[in-house]
């Protein structure tokens, strides 16, 4: 083999080295790496994480929501029952002051039309 012939061989295999090392190098830049691979799992993981954290917002807020509406449903009936009491006691308070109020008339009725008789008449000392 002469020189010349060698060295294009040579030339050529390194030119189609250079092309293979290149290819090489292009299918690695498209291939995922690990580190990618990692960080692709830790996206994964984390997108799962909040769809568990989403989820357990909207638990909470139902709870909440439930909860405010018993404590409401709970507070309306306890203002319910106040209420109630207090007109009972209204209605106590009235008739005690309506029947005080007949009380009064008649005692006003007996001293206009009886005691006063008796101190206009002077029989009010008098034994018989």
């Amino acid at each position: 083999m002469d020189n010349d012939t060698y060295d294009d061989r040579h030339s050529t295999q390194q030119t189609f080295n250079k092309n293979i090392v290149k290819r090489i190098q292009e299918l690695e830049d498209k291939r995922p790496s690990k580190l990618d691979d990692q960080v692709d799992i830790k996206l994964m993981k984390q997108g799962e994480r909040i769809e568990e954290l989403e989820e357990q917002v909207r638990l909470l807020e139902q709870y909440t929501v439930k909860g405010l509406t018993d404590s409401l449903r709970e507070l309306q009936y306890n203002v319910d029952v106040k209420l109630e009491r207090i007109d009972d006691i209204l209605v106590v308070h009235r008739n005690q002051t309506d029947n005080q109020r007949k009380n009064f008339c008649a005692l006003r009725k007996v001293l206009d039309d009886k005691v006063m008789d008796l101190l206009e008449k002077g029989e009010h000392g008098e034994h018989k």
